[in-house]
Formats: structure tokens, C-alpha cells, sequence
């Protein structure tokens, strides 16, 4: 980290690695789940970390009439201030279609899950593939 002085303020600058995160990829649904899912389903997309907290720490939101869909999730899209996707080394993405357009998981929802990253590391490729118990 470095810091500037300017008109007597004392400015801290970021490296730009922790500047903030970035998690990308791409989700496709696997064409045996298809006939299960409507074009207007919503598809929710969000990043939590692998290890802690479950709650999800960048959310974003598209249709099935998207997919496939290259997604970018960073920290302007955390959902509680402070807890972003540059606080954790490494996270998992799901992405899971809602018929009902909630949030919250529920029976006959479809969903697929990322391998375990590392934000602005690696990429984050999902194949939605399994029907929600």
C-alpha cells in the first residue's frame, strides 16, 4: 500500500489487486433439464465463500432465454456492505433457476455449482445439471 499527501490530506492507494474482486464465467443449462425450464424462469447467480458464511456475497439475476450466458459477478454486487467477494480467498458460484422467481432454494428448482475459486484467479464455468429435492 502506498500513500500520498494532498493539500494535507493523507490519501491511502489500493494496489489494484485488492482494488476489487472479480469472479466470470460462463452457465449453460444441460439440455436434459430444458423441457424443466421456461424462458422467463429466473436464473440467479451468486458467489458465496467456500468456507464461512453462506450468505451470498454478489448476486446477480438473468432469465433462462439468456443462457448460455457469460456472468460477471464483483463487489458492487454484494448484498451487506463489507461483506463483498474481495473479503474471501476463495469462493463457490451457483446458479439456479427459480419458476417462482424467489430467491430462496426450493423443490424442483434447478442448479448448478462452480468448482471452488479464487476471485480475479480463476474462472468460474457452471453447468446448471441437477432438479432441487
Amino acid at each position: 500500500m502506498s500513500r500520498i499527501l494532498i493539500l494535507g490530506l493523507s490519501i491511502f492507494l489500493m494496489p489494484l489487486a485488492f482494488a476489487g474482486a472479480v469472479v466470470e464465467g460462463n452457465i449453460q443449462l444441460d439440455p436434459k433439464l430444458a423441457k424443466n425450464a421456461k424462458p422467463d424462469d429466473t436464473v440467479f447467480i451468486f458467489a458465496r465463500a467456500a468456507q464461512g458464511p453462506r450468505m451470498p456475497v454478489a448476486v446477480m439475476r438473468a432469465k433462462v432465454s439468456e443462457l448460455p450466458l457469460k456472468y460477471r459477478l464483483d463487489d458492487s454486487m454484494a448484498m451487506q456492505p463489507g461483506m463483498n467477494l474481495s473479503h474471501f480467498d476463495q469462493v463457490v458460484v451457483v446458479a439456479r433457476i427459480s419458476a417462482s422467481g424467489e430467491a430462496m432454494p426450493q423443490k424442483g428448482d434447478l442448479e448448478g455449482t462452480s468448482k471452488t475459486v479464487s476471485p480475479g484467479k480463476d474462472s468460474a464455468d457452471i453447468t446448471i445439471n441437477k432438479v432441487l429435492p
